[in-house]
C-alpha cells in the first residue's frame, strides 16, 4: 500500500511543474530504470558463472590442500 501512496504523491508533485522538469525527470527515472536492469543482468551473469564453477567441480573433482601446495612448491 505505501507504494500506491508513493506513487500518488510523485503524480501530484508532477502536476504542479513544467514540461522541462517533466523531461528532466523522466530522464532521471529512465537512467534508474536502465541502472536496475544492468544491476539484475550482472547477477544473473554471476548466478550462470557460479552454475558453471560447481558443475566444473562436480564433474573434475577438487584437489586436497596438500597436493596443491605440493605442485606449488
Amino acid at each position: 500500500m505505501q507504494s500506491m501512496d508513493i506513487k500518488h504523491q510523485i503524480i501530484e508533485e508532477l502536476e504542479d511543474v513544467s514540461s522541462d522538469v517533466l523531461t528532466e525527470v523522466l530522464d532521471f527515472l529512465q537512467f534508474l530504470k536502465l541502472k536496475q536492469d544492468q544491476s539484475r543482468l550482472e547477477e544473473l551473469k554471476d548466478i550462470a558463472e557460479s552454475k558453471e564453477i560447481l558443475a566444473n567441480l562436480e564433474s573434475e573433482g577438487t584437489v586436497s590442500w596438500s597436493t596443491l601446495q605440493a605442485e606449488i612448491n
